[in-house]
């Protein structure tokens, strides 16, 4: 079964351009090494240094891949220092999506 998570973080006002490098330094990371899994960062626009990012991995030996990869390894590295707090994670169970097929429950 796929996992989900949710993290939902905040950086330091004038750390947002080398967190932002930071993000996108992971993403690719994990766009060329890590095929089982996804990493995608959303900005809130009315609190621009707020932020939430999604990972998806096929399977929780995906997802642990993914969190033990030199790459996010590197990556919660460099962010650390540039938090404003902790990061908060929460995982989800897929209920559904405009992206699945129709399926019917019995």
């Amino acid at each position: 079964m796929a996992v989900f998570k949710i993290a939902r973080f905040e950086v330091l006002p004038d750390a947002r351009v080398e967190a932002e490098r930071a993000m996108h330094e992971l993403a690719a990371y994990v766009r060329k090494e890590l095929p089982d899994s996804s990493w995608t960062t959303y900005r809130d626009p009315h609190a621009p240094t707020h932020y939430i990012a999604m990972l998806r991995a096929d399977d929780p030996a995906a997802d642990e891949r993914h969190r033990t990869a030199p790459g996010t390894r590197a990556f919660d590295a460099a962010l650390a220092p540039l938090l404003r707090g902790k990061v908060d994670v929460t995982e989800y169970q897929l209920v559904t999506s405009s992206d699945l097929q129709r399926r019917h429950r019995r």
